[in-house]
């Protein structure tokens, strides 16, 4: 158990070391301009790394709900905790339109009366969730949108964090980075350590 948690710092802190490095980078770029951090609007694609704050009126569901709707050919979440009406629906209208979908959430979490009943909706659309065995936490706030794209950060995907919490949720295009993220994302559906989730009424 200590190995696994050594093993589990070592990547985070690797992690951080990369977002660190992609901000530092992007301070050479301009800054984003009012308009686009009150109404933030992210394209795949574009270069870099883009940080929203909701507290700053810089609310990140819109931005995964549009970073989801234009997922083509695969999306993968790994998230505390998902609650989010928006977020949900999100993730679900790109199941309907064909898109693989593959999540993950923390078994405590995915326990909550309110996480039940997403988790429960995503099962229902044919959605393989999984949830960790280990005893610490699933504690990841990641998305990667066809391989191109990943969204990390304190964020979680609830109503709370978009209203109430000071958060941040980044976007990076960066290909390092992103491949890290879905390496990462990979890595963890097939371990071990993961289990399905069952639906729970």
């Amino acid at each position: 158990m200590r190995r696994n948690l050594l093993e589990m710092n070592i990547r985070c802190t690797a992690l951080l070391l990369v977002i660190a490095g992609l901000l530092i980078m992007s301070a050479c770029q301009p800054p984003l301009s009012s308009a686009t951090q009150s109404s933030p609007a992210v394209q795949a694609g574009e270069p870099g790394i883009q940080a929203f704050f909701p507290r700053q009126g810089q609310d990140p569901a819109p931005v995964l709900v549009k970073l989801y709707n234009g997922a083509s050919t695969s999306l993968d979440i790994a998230i505390y905790s998902l609650t989010h009406p928006d977020i949900v629906k999100a993730i679900g209208d790109a199941k309907q339109r064909g898109v693989p979908v593959r999540v993950i959430t923390d078994s405590e979490a995915a326990g909550s009366n309110t996480q039940k009943h997403a988790v429960n909706d995503l099962l229902t659309l044919g959605i393989p969730v999984k949830v960790n065995l280990h005893s610490g936490l699933m504690h990841l706030k990641m998305s990667v949108i066809d391989g191109k794209t990943a969204t990390i950060g304190s964020y979680n995907y609830t109503l709370s964090a978009s209203q109430q919490n000071d958060e941040v949720m980044a976007v990076v295009t960066q290909p390092a980075f992103v491949k890290s993220c879905q390496d990462e994302f990979n890595r963890l559906w097939d371990s071990p350590g993961l289990t399905d989730a069952k639906a729970s009424y």
